[in-house]
């Protein structure tokens, strides 16, 4: 049953997850939408619940530079996890929402590294 409030665009986009006990996590995301991301974490597993902070590299590639936004994990998946943002500011917001419409194309960045899997 799909649960999602708002549309989601399949990406290849790196991240950095920040989780507490683990540090540093590095993730690629495989989509996005204005409430969460599924991000391909490889064997790491993050427990439901896990407050989390992702860095995001979105926008023109001249401009990008990381976007720090907060999130739960909402679900876990054999590849991954599935985020849900817990606020989104205005200027965040817009980028997703012309990401997700296709008035932004990402960077692509290839296929996730050998290393998460």
């Amino acid at each position: 049953m799909e649960l999602r409030s708002s549309p989601r665009r399949a990406v290849t986009l790196y991240t950095m997850l920040d989780y507490h006990s683990l540090g540093l996590v590095r993730g690629c995301i495989r989509d996005i939408g204005l409430g969460g991301m599924f991000v391909d974490i490889g064997r790491i597993q993050l427990p439901v619940n896990a407050t989390l902070r992702a860095s995001l590299m979105i926008g023109p590639s001249d401009l990008r530079q990381p976007v720090q936004v907060d999130a739960v994990v909402v679900r876990c998946a054999e590849q991954g996890v599935g985020l849900m943002f817990d606020e989104l500011d205005s200027e965040l917001r817009h980028t997703l929402n012309r990401l997700i419409r296709g008035g932004l194309d990402p960077v692509p960045e290839g296929d996730c590294p050998d290393f998460l899997h």
